[in-house]
């Protein structure tokens, strides 16, 4: 799926005292089976501008195409379940006795007959390492547990995208890294992904594409050695790391690196030659 949002504007409380433009002149496209990292500050408008793909929230003006079609001509039940959205705070979407009846909630309202919808729940809770946890309630579980299940429940109805908003804040580096592995399994099967994230390290290791935000316009947009390397003042460690180690010892050997694994081998090939 092709998500492209065009010189997208929303204000808040529009024609009152408290109106705020969140975002101004938004433009980007997040392409078919990629994986599409935004990255920006606090109140940068990351969380705005996602609300957007699925018109959670309404644009003020611009638009939002999926795969060319403008979102605002499709039933939003049909958007919603094409694209969908994994809020940041995932205790605001279970609602269920069981983690089992939550993920089979959206299945369910398909109209998919009880052998897909037990298959898609099955399918998706085990993919996502918790099927152990299908006969709990969800309200019982750990953040990073809930994190899951939240997703689950949106991969169960079966979407060509799905937006993930700080998907590993507050969580453990083991389930952080599980999580990220998960991501690098979706964007295998095709699917199109779009990451909101405050850690940068996270974006680097799995983002093809990177947007920064910036008071709710776009500062920069590209692939991350791009992005990052001409902004290293919101570049992850890695980055930071290889420029000191270019500019101060060894200029024009250690390259761009985004990666850990690619910063790493950078060093290391700046070590062999420099013993």
């Amino acid at each position: 799926m092709r998500i492209e949002v065009k010189n997208l504007r929303h204000v808040y409380s529009p024609g009152t005292d408290f109106a705020f433009e969140a975002l101004r002149d938004v433009s980007l496209t997040v392409e078919a089976g990629e994986v599409f990292g935004i990255v920006g500050g606090t109140g940068s408008g990351k969380s705005t501008l996602v609300s957007h793909m699925n018109l959670l929230l309404e644009p003020t003006s611009g638009e939002v195409l999926i795969d060319g079609v403008d979102a605002r001509t499709m039933k939003k039940s049909v958007l919603r379940r094409r694209v969908g959205l994994v809020f940041q705070f995932p205790e605001s979407a279970l609602f269920a006795p069981t983690v089992e009846e939550d993920v089979a909630f959206g299945p369910e309202r398909l109209g998919l007959d009880e052998d897909e919808v037990r298959k898609r729940v099955e399918g998706t809770l085990g993919m996502l390492g918790v099927g152990h946890l299908a006969p709990r309630s969800p309200h019982a579980l750990s953040g990073g547990e809930k994190r899951r299940v939240a997703m689950a429940g949106v991969l169960a109805m079966g979407p060509e995208a799905i937006i993930l908003d700080e998907p590993t804040a507050g969580l453990d580096p083991a389930t952080r890294e599980e999580l990220l592995n998960v991501v690098r399994g979706l964007k295998e099967s095709g699917m199109s992904i779009v990451i909101v994230s405050h850690d940068l390290d996270e974006i680097s290791e799995v983002s093809d594409r990177v947007c920064l935000m910036e008071g709710g316009s776009v500062k920069a947009a590209g692939k991350p050695s791009d992005v990052f390397y001409e902004h290293p003042e919101n570049a992850p460690g890695t980055v930071r790391v290889a420029l000191a180690v270019s500019e101060r010892l060894f200029p024009d050997t250690v390259g761009r690196p985004v990666r850990f694994s690619e910063t790493v081998e950078a060093l290391e090939r700046v070590m062999r030659r420099n013993p």
